[in-house]
């Protein structure tokens, strides 16, 4: 078996400059690597490097490892939705950006950890384009 995982975009599309995504994950046990929860491409009309401007997950204790997808991929952040369930990088720092390093698609993937079966985690993301 595998996870369940439904994926919608809240707000915005291709030719919007702000994009809020929400992912819901039921697991089975098993744990997520690099599951693209932002597509770049399908998103944001000629977007070169986004913006990470603030990360909510909410659900079972567990690691959330958010990177930008490139050749090495770029650690965002990792956070615990028990623990520290918000993270405001555009408060912060200004937004969280891409480095747009070797291979860089503009995609924010995840890799979860301790998942474990009938746990669900939800997860509200919001980039915006620069």
């Amino acid at each position: 078996m595998a996870n369940t995982v439904t994926q919608q975009t809240l707000f915005g599309n291709a030719s919007s400059k702000v994009v809020i995504r929400h992912i819901h994950i039921v697991s089975d046990g098993s744990e997520e690597t690099d599951l693209v929860i932002y597509d770049n491409s399908a998103l944001m009309a000629d977007a070169t490097k986004g913006v990470v401007d603030k990360i909510e997950a909410h659900g079972s204790d567990c690691v959330l490892r958010f990177e930008w997808d490139q050749t090495t991929d770029s650690p965002i952040c990792s956070m615990n939705p028990v623990n520290n369930p918000c993270v405001n990088f555009a408060r912060m720092v200004g937004g969280k950006r891409n480095p747009n390093g070797a291979g860089a698609t503009g995609d924010v993937v995840l890799t979860t950890a301790g998942l474990d079966s009938g746990d669900e985690v939800s997860i509200f993301i919001t980039v915006r384009q620069v």
